[in-house]
């Protein structure tokens, strides 16, 4: 492959990975602030970066992304629905956090999910006492599947794109 490829199929594939951040980011965070509701967390950044800058890594797999950040919300909620209801919520919000991130970590190892911004899905749950299952519907799974969407179709074009950019006549 000539460099002048290399350099054509480097700003295909850093275009795309802008476009996709771009648009799912800022169409979860229009959400947030239009709607005003809770469609955007903080995890979604690093997740992102893993979707759509490392698609290949490991913890980028779509499984991972789906089920990490599931089960993170689940135990996150569930943890603080209990310090909630117990009411120990505020006094305690530190222990929440640390036994929804440690929960997190051990059912992501043991069901060969993890997904490191899963971690912080957790921790968003304790922090800002999401208390109810709504909270894992909307905004962590609706966000994680829209962001997932994005980046099945953009890898489709990234594939297509490269192959033609690194074939000649892109056969």
């Amino acid at each position: 492959m000539k460099i002048k490829d290399l350099e054509k199929r480097d700003f295909v594939v850093f275009s795309l990975i802008a476009i996709a951040s771009f648009v799912s980011i800022g169409l979860l965070a229009s959400l947030d602030q239009f709607l005003d509701n809770p469609y955007l967390i903080a995890s979604f950044g690093a997740t992102a970066v893993l979707i759509y800058g490392a698609p290949d890594a490991p913890f980028s797999k779509p499984r991972n992304v789906f089920f990490g950040h599931l089960f993170s919300a689940i135990i996150g909620v569930t943890v603080s629905f209990i310090f909630v209801k117990c009411g120990y919520m505020e006094e305690l919000r530190w222990l929440a956090c640390a036994i929804s991130v440690s929960l997190a970590i051990i059912v992501m190892k043991i069901t060969n999910t993890v997904h490191p911004p899963g971690g912080a899905t957790a921790l968003t749950c304790a922090m800002c006492g999401f208390a109810t299952v709504e909270y894992i519907i909307r905004p962590i799974m609706l966000g994680i599947i829209v962001m997932m969407i994005i980046a099945y179709a953009v890898n489709i074009l990234r594939g297509c794109l490269i192959t033609d950019i690194s074939e000649p006549n892109g056969q």
